[in-house]
């Protein structure tokens, strides 16, 4: 029997192809894996919230006489553009802190920058993208989001 050495040279080549497709393994963790759930249903009524405008964020620990996130860290709401963003407070990288993480002070410019900070870990998150741990950060996972809709004044947030 004779093997052709261009055929022996592409199934070789597939070979690896396959071998190294299947043995990569993904990276990726889902948010909701890190931060275990914690069911929310929380109306927010923005007519008592008028200082929750464009690029502007709240820190929101119980609403309706519940707490709210994981372990009662709370919740910030987000807005921009019209669209209000919600995510849980607790840091991805320090779950199970008693701490959460606080929102950067809105009144300083340069400390601001749509951020919230951990104040155990350091790791800081920007909520205008998507709540994406900085590069400086020791977090590697965005903080976890919650889905946001509006009826009139009414934000809920939910899950």
């Amino acid at each position: 029997m004779s093997v052709n050495k261009s055929n022996l040279l592409y199934f070789f080549v597939l070979f690896s192809l396959c071998i190294s497709i299947c043995s990569c393994s993904s990276d990726s963790v889902d948010v909701n894996e890190i931060v275990p759930y914690q069911k929310i249903n929380a109306h927010i009524d923005l007519t008592y919230y008028n200082q929750l405008t464009n690029n502007s964020a709240m820190y929101f620990d119980f609403i309706e006489g519940r707490s709210l996130g994981y372990k009662g860290h709370g919740i910030f709401v987000f807005r921009t553009n019209g669209q209000y963003y919600a995510y849980d407070a607790t840091c991805t990288h320090d779950v199970e802190a008693d701490e959460h993480v606080e929102l950067n002070d809105p009144d300083d410019a340069d400390a601001w920058n749509n951020g919230a900070t951990c104040p155990v870990c350091g790791s800081e998150f920007i909520l205008s993208t998507g709540a994406a741990p900085t590069s400086e950060s020791v977090a590697i996972h965005p903080l976890k989001s919650y889905r946001t809709s509006v009826s009139g004044n009414i934000l809920r947030v939910y899950n």
